[in-house]
């Protein structure tokens, strides 16, 4: 049976002191009991633990887990469910970022919401909005699995979010974040072999950069009608895996231009040798950027020896500026520069927002992208779509109806 006395008593310097001192039962069977300077806290509190008690999930806080330990159980798990190296590591990086910011001792049945809503804060004063919404969305992991397993009575994170304003939200723009139809005739007029296979596959196909490291010879068919097909991927750390999600998996039409730099590639790549006993012996490359054992290709490399070169080359470069906006020089007072797109994902915007630009129907778009839903294909490129002029549409819907 539950109660609630006012206690009275003489501290041991003499002054009077009072408190409302609350009793019940858990559902083990053991008594609890717990003070309140105001009664109106003793009240709300023990209405909130005879729910729990009722529930089977009362925890009461001398033997409520800390958020630390909350926190580790969470990354065990993933390590259990064997997701993906790189996934593991971004949830180390987001509990670090979360124990700074937050008392790692902190008992999860000490936890409010308002704890939650100053720790979303701290996160958007200490870290990019991008940054601060990741570390958020993990923090919101760590105390559902908590939730889950019975650790914590309810979830005092579950309504806590950092939105994504449309005006924190900058929309992709063509020769900032894509390349102009026009830089990418001259990254493709002027690469040759391997390196005119990255650009194609980048953006025409729209592959990832993880899913051309991953790419094997086997997944492409360069016959009358050549395809790419995406069954798995390599990740940072040039392990093979399978692709980003279910949506990842996809098979995609190649340009004839496309299969014919892989055709050339096909041929001109050095095979790989192995020994067998004593002997030495050579075999065709089952990747098609892979290294001379045979291996995923770094991303890093792709870059440096590649990607960088050819845009160098091809004139889709920018000068180095300093603080001042004044170009830097070298030794022999050359001007430098450097690439003007320093990652392949702006090859692969330029793949999607090209098939928009070409009328593609959008789920096809949202297919041959990977993407899981098509609203997150309308939501990176949808203003990229070419629209009629609205007086035209009307004009059309008209002319059908009455001729």
């Amino acid at each position: 049976m539950a109660t609630i006395r006012k206690r009275r008593w003489i501290s041991p310097s003499g002054a009077p002191r009072e408190a409302w001192q609350i009793d019940f039962v858990d559902q083990a069977g053991k008594r609890r009991h717990k003070q309140f300077r105001l009664k109106k806290h003793a009240d709300a509190y023990l209405d909130e633990a005879r729910g729990q008690v009722r529930a089977g999930t009362y925890t009461p806080e001398s033997t409520s887990k800390t958020i630390r330990q909350a926190a580790d159980l969470w990354l065990d798990r993933a390590e259990a469910e064997k997701l993906e190296r790189s996934t593991v590591d971004q949830y180390q990086r987001s509990v670090a970022i979360i124990l700074t910011l937050i008392d790692p001792d902190t008992k999860l049945a000490r936890l409010t919401t308002a704890r939650c809503e100053q720790l979303r804060d701290d996160l958007l004063k200490a870290h990019s909005r991008a940054m601060a919404q990741k570390v958020l969305k993990h923090f919101r992991g760590v105390v559902k699995d908590a939730r889950r397993r019975g650790l914590i009575a309810t979830n005092p994170a579950a309504e806590t979010r950092i939105n994504a304003s449309g005006r924190h939200k900058r929309r992709l723009e063509m020769g900032i974040d894509i390349p102009k139809p026009t830089e990418i005739k001259a990254l493709v007029d002027t690469a040759a072999g391997k390196a005119c296979v990255l650009v194609c596959l980048a953006a025409f196909a729209g592959l990832r950069a993880s899913e051309i490291r991953g790419l094997r010879w086997a997944d492409l068919d360069l016959g009358s009608k050549p395809t790419v097909t995406v069954n798995q991927r390599a990740d940072r750390w040039s392990e093979i895996g399978p692709p980003k999600s279910d949506a990842a998996r996809r098979t995609i039409p190649l340009s004839e231009a496309t299969a014919q730099a892989l055709r050339a590639w096909k041929v001109a790549q050095p095979p790989i040798t192995y020994r067998e006993g004593h002997e030495k012996k050579q075999r065709p490359a089952a990747l098609v950027f892979g290294t001379g054992t045979d291996q995923p290709e770094s991303l890093s490399n792709l870059r440096a020896r590649l990607l960088g070169p050819t845009m160098t080359a091809a004139g889709v470069s920018e000068p180095v500026l300093d603080q001042a906006g004044k170009q830097i020089r070298d030794k022999k007072g050359n001007p430098l520069i450097r690439p003007k797109y320093t990652s392949l994902h702006a090859l692969r915007h330029y793949a999607v927002s090209s098939w928009l630009a070409a009328g593609i129907d959008l789920k096809l778009a949202q297919r041959w992208a990977g993407h899981a839903t098509l609203a997150l294909t309308l939501d990176t490129y949808g203003h990229l779509i070419p629209r009629k002029d609205g007086h035209e549409i009307m004009r059309a819907v008209a002319s059908d109806l009455f001729g």
